[in-house]
């Protein structure tokens, strides 16, 4: 089932990478991870950011072989042992997200089938570095495992991008390795609201970029709740 939502895992003595789900069953999920595969067999520790109401869920992995299923940018974990409650809260999220796998949305906003987290309105400058190029672009919806940003630059589905996203904390651009998941292009006759666009899907960063860009939504998450409703 497709169900994104961001992870964190650790090979022994690897450096800790931030990234996101892709596919997920109930002892099997597929990371958006290009480039820091650990060994086939090895074990990782995770820390899964399940979208409910209870801190990261602390698990251990061991990278597996695709057993015919596409990786793409990606590697299948088996998850192999997690911490009391964690298998619980797992199937109960796959329970969740099972009627929504025939649902979709064309848009960059909104809640997709397989979208886990809340995407917030925003307006940040962002910066995506692709195949030699610098793209200037701004941030519209921001979420804990990706953004959707408006340019008019055409980048092609699946590629993957650096992004720079500055915030207002004052401290230098936010960096983190990104893929592009879909593309909204002028005329789409489907999503005439939406602007011109890209959705992007984090798949690389590290701790420092998790806490920052956790602090953001939280600012972005409270601005929410405390504005009054229209009318």
């Amino acid at each position: 089932m497709k169900i994104v939502f961001p992870v964190r895992f650790a090979a022994h003595q690897g450096a800790a990478v931030q990234t996101t789900s892709a596919e997920m069953t109930d002892s099997r999920m597929l990371l958006m991870c290009p480039r820091h595969r650990a060994p086939t067999a090895a074990l990782v520790a995770l820390q899964l950011y399940l979208p409910d109401s209870f801190p990261p869920a602390a698990a251990m992995g061991r990278i597996g072989a695709p057993a015919g299923k596409r990786q793409g940018d990606g590697f299948w974990l088996d998850l192999v042992d997690a911490v009391r409650g964690v298998a619980q809260r797992i199937d109960a999220l796959l329970a969740l997200f099972a009627p929504r796998v025939n649902r979709s949305s064309l848009d960059g906003s909104g809640t997709s089938p397989h979208r886990a987290a809340p995407r917030y309105p925003t307006s940040l400058p962002v910066t995506i570095g692709s195949e030699g190029r610098v793209i200037a672009a701004c941030a519209r919806n921001i979420s804990t495992s990706g953004l959707y940003v408006h340019t008019e630059q055409e980048v092609p589905v699946g590629s993957l991008v650096a992004v720079r996203l500055e915030l207002p904390d004052s401290a230098a651009p936010l960096g983190v390795q990104a893929k592009v998941i879909h593309r909204v292009t002028a005329g789409q006759t489907h999503t005439p609201w939406v602007e011109k666009g890209l959705g992007l899907q984090f798949v690389e960063g590290n701790d420092s970029f998790r806490n920052r860009l956790d602090r953001q939504l939280k600012l972005l998450q409270n601005a929410t709740n405390s504005t009054p409703p229209r009318g």
